[in-house]
């Protein structure tokens, strides 16, 4: 699906006629060409009517998996990877821009959250025309940013609630599922970091405006800046690691107390059984004594096991060992 709009100092509008539009474009507005899941013809009437590189224009349709940057004398290239659908399965959708004199194209295979929302921003008015096609991308590249730092919040989040879980639950419950929950969620981050960390290289190699012909000293100054939230999500991700293991630290903890409690228990049993075994040993000794003539007193060390297990409990109940 291909939708175009054009922007200027004053307002935003959507065109039909898309072409006309780019090849009417000036310093005094940005065409933006939008494909989402494009067709093998709307990859080629726009390949024909921008005059797209032969080698880099079927990046539109495939996009590469990694940030990058290409170049082919008269458009750049430049591949984003952000982060689409649900909080707890995100997943990550390259995004193609191709950079013109007063034009870009961006190309995707699914619909991202933060590029609508961008969008709705941009129709609501603003001064977006008087941005140039490299300043353009460095907006369209921040919101990809903001992207993975939603991202990390949400696992931010999954981590709260996992911990108050882990607190709050009985100590005689199973942590298995919650072992595998922070296996998920690490697995997620090493992924988002993977995949956040090219940026890096994009950024810095376009707040240079002196390595291409598109690039400005407004684009380059607005890259130098998207450089310092690019660092910052890189930190989000390494904190978002460090409260992975500090999760992971009270789930050990909590098996722990568990081991403990168990433990306590077993020990209980075998303080409590002790006296009874030893009583048991000494009144099963054969020895003809006089003693073991009285029936009774069968039922009298039975009844003396009895209080000293009821001594025993008694006495861890007052120093709450139980």
């Amino acid at each position: 699906m291909l939708s175009a709009y054009r922007f200027d100092a004053q307002r935003s509008e959507r065109v039909d006629d898309w072409e006309a539009a780019c090849k009417d474009a000036d310093a005094q507005n940005l065409v933006w060409l939008a494909l989402r899941d494009p067709s093998d013809e709307e990859i080629a009437e726009v390949r024909g009517a921008l005059d797209l590189s032969d080698e880099l224009a079927p990046r539109l349709r495939q996009q590469p998996e990694r940030a990058s940057v290409a170049d082919d004398g008269q458009h750049l290239y430049v591949t984003l990877v952000a982060v689409a659908g649900e909080e707890d399965a995100p997943a990550l959708v390259s995004v193609e821009c191709v950079l013109g004199a007063n034009w870009v194209v961006t190309s995707h295979p699914d619909e991202i959250a933060v590029l609508e929302e961008f969008l709705e921003r941009a129709e609501g008015g603003g001064e977006i025309g008087v941005l140039d096609a490299a300043s353009f991308v460095a907006v369209v590249s921040e919101w990809v940013i903001v992207s993975y730092l939603r991202a990390f919040e949400a696992v931010e989040g999954a981590l709260e609630e996992l911990d108050a879980q882990v607190i709050s639950q009985a100590p005689s419950r199973d942590v298995s599922a919650e072992l595998d929950r922070l296996v998920e969620l690490r697995l997620r981050v090493g992924s988002l970091r993977r995949a956040l960390a090219p940026h890096r290289e994009v950024v810095t190699s376009l707040r240079h405006p002196e390595l291409d012909a598109l690039s400005t000293e407004a684009s380059g100054q607005r890259f130098a800046e998207l450089e310092t939230r690019v660092a910052q999500a890189l930190d989000a991700a390494r904190d978002t690691k460090d409260s992975i293991f500090g999760s992971f630290d009270l789930l050990v903890a909590r098996i722990g107390q568990r081991t403990n409690d168990i433990m306590k228990i077993l020990t209980l049993g075998t303080v409590i059984l002790l006296p009874a075994t030893v009583l048991a040993g000494v009144m099963g000794m054969n020895f003809k004594v006089g003693l073991f003539d009285y029936s009774w007193l069968f039922w009298a060390v039975i009844a003396l096991m009895l209080v000293i297990a009821a001594f025993v409990l008694a006495a861890a109940r007052a120093r709450e060992w139980i």
